[in-house]
């Protein structure tokens, strides 16, 4: 359930007192609302709507699910601190900064909402395409002026929403007009690097403060008002499982895709944020101990060979996956560029390795040596490590290599060779998550402050689990590690059902 603070919020204007904690949901018997959703502008300017709460389903035809209520109750009352977080695909921006924006101009004469996000897209595709379905839902758009990303009502009131990539943008709204109402809204505030921008906002003192993000890294302002400022914030945290969109088997598939135990996992699926000294390695020794104590079977698949380049002293490795298995591993140590062409394309031929079949680091000496294997006849694919990956999950291609790679070993699909460098490589490596969530690794320079020499050998093996489709399904699949905690989970979630319907007349006015 969602883990709100006792904080007891401030009476919204002229209604009764704050919310009730936890609980059914009650409220006066009230009139009913005008039968017809679609309302005209004569009737908007003349008559206020509905505490925000019950907004949604009474006026935009959206039944929002208990914590979404129960955010919106909080962010009904003024003087309110509301901060969000949720996981991955909750509806937090469709559902609560949407209905929130339209309520909030509709209900008060000539304020101001302003909306801002760590990037511009998150404004302008996602909350202002909601806002527009809103107001469609109201009154077809009758009285509503809605731009890229601007809002305004026929009652002076508007909204504005922009990219919070500068501070300075935040400055200079304040309360304004009779009702001196002005309302915050700080989507995805995980992903805004720049601190300063939440300081600007609490100094334009809002009516209403709105934060909300998917969980990144345990620090910034967002984290604090979760830990050190608890006090002074509503907070909720909301995980897949109080989600009845999000479905147990796409739920089931992340969590068998990137461990129970992953960053991502904790992040995206139970809402929490991660700590890079709590995570650790990318593989722990037990994991590596089991998966070499109870290798699979042996399973049939292509063959797909992964050339680590080496830089300075470091190691260039040359490993080869037949199937499930890594057959070969050679690795060498030569400062001649044309003596280390010679020898992998030896290595190539001795295999029977078309160029399809290969795979490189092109990140550093790895581009002039990819270039003269092309001209030998080897136009291998290139990998950049530090290049886009193919889930934006991660931080980077190489990233997304070692993680994937990983949970291939941990679930016991991945036959290894016995090479105890290798295995002392593999568990050596630590996690690392951006602020803005994106699953990372341990920095090589940062490794070898602790005295950790580069991962050549790992690289070179989890690049050839990872690439030509292995996770993907190029081998035969194995039954991964069981998770028996998740039914459980779904139990203390209420087995997904959906809020119960809002009785008619369950309704407060202003």
């Amino acid at each position: 359930m969602p883990a709100k603070s006792s904080k007891t919020p401030k009476p919204h204007d002229g209604d009764g007192g704050p919310p009730k904690r936890g609980g059914a949901i009650s409220s006066p018997p009230l009139p009913k609302p005008p039968k017809t959703k679609r309302l005209s502008k004569k009737a908007l300017e003349q008559s206020k709507t509905y505490d925000l709460q019950w907004f949604p389903e009474r006026w935009l035809g959206e039944k929002p699910y208990g914590w979404q209520f129960d955010v919106l109750k909080a962010l009904n009352y003024r003087e309110s601190r509301v901060a969000l977080k949720a996981a991955n695909g909750s509806g937090k921006t469709s559902m609560i900064a949407a209905a929130a924006v339209v309520w909030h101009v509709v209900n008060f004469p000539e304020s101001l909402c302003v909306c801002t996000a760590g990037v511009f897209r998150q404004v302008e595709g996602a909350l202002w395409p909601a806002i527009r379905r809103f107001t469609n839902q109201m009154t077809n758009g009758d009285g509503f002026e809605v731009t890229q990303s601007g809002l305004r009502f026929v009652n002076g009131a508007r909204a504005i929403g922009f990219s919070a990539s500068d501070a300075h943008k935040a400055e200079g709204w304040h309360r304004q007009g009779p009702t001196e109402n002005l309302m915050f809204i700080i989507d995805e505030a995980k992903g805004i690097q720049d601190q300063a921008i939440f300081h600007a906002v609490e100094r334009c003192q809002p009516s209403r403060l709105l934060m909300m993000s998917s969980p990144g890294s345990a620090s910034g302002f967002f984290y604090e008002a979760f830990t050190k400022q608890r006090e002074r914030w509503d907070t909720f945290t909301v995980t897949a499982f109080d989600c009845p969109h999000l479905t147990k088997g796409w739920i089931e598939e992340q969590i068998a895709t990137y461990g129970e135990k992953s960053p991502l996992i904790r992040s995206m699926i139970y809402g929490e944020f991660v700590d890079d000294s709590d995570e650790g390695v990318v593989l722990s020794l037990r994991e590596l101990e089991e998966s070499l104590q109870e290798p699979p079977p042996r399973g049939d698949g292509m063959n797909v060979a992964f050339v680590d380049f080496a830089a300075g002293g470091d190691e260039t490795v040359f490993c080869l996956r037949k199937g499930n298995e890594i057959t070969e591993m050679e690795t060498w140590k030569e400062r001649d560029t044309n003596k280390t062409i010679g020898k992998l394309i030896n290595l190539f031929d001795k295999h029977g390795l078309v160029p399809d079949e290969i795979y490189g680091d092109e990140g550093g000496m790895g581009l002039p040596l990819c270039d003269a294997l092309m001209d030998g006849g080897y136009d291998i694919h290139r990998v950049n490590f530090g290049g886009k990956p193919f889930d934006a999950r991660y931080q980077n291609r190489g990233a997304e290599m070692w993680h994937t790679g990983a949970r291939a070993i941990a679930n016991k699909e991945v036959i290894l060779p016995d090479d105890k460098k290798l295995h002392q490589q593999l568990v050596t490596r630590r996690v690392e998550v951006s602020r803005q969530g994106k699953l990372g690794l341990e920095p090589k320079d940062k490794m070898k402050l602790r005295g950790m020499a580069s991962p050549d050998r790992a690289d070179a093996v989890l690049g050839a689990i990872s690439c030509g489709g292995g996770v993907g399904g190029s081998w035969e699949k194995y039954e991964s590690l069981s998770r028996p905690t998740l039914e459980q989970l779904y139990e203390e979630a209420g087995a997904m059902a959906e809020y119960d319907a809002v009785p008619d007349g369950m309704f407060t006015g202003h």
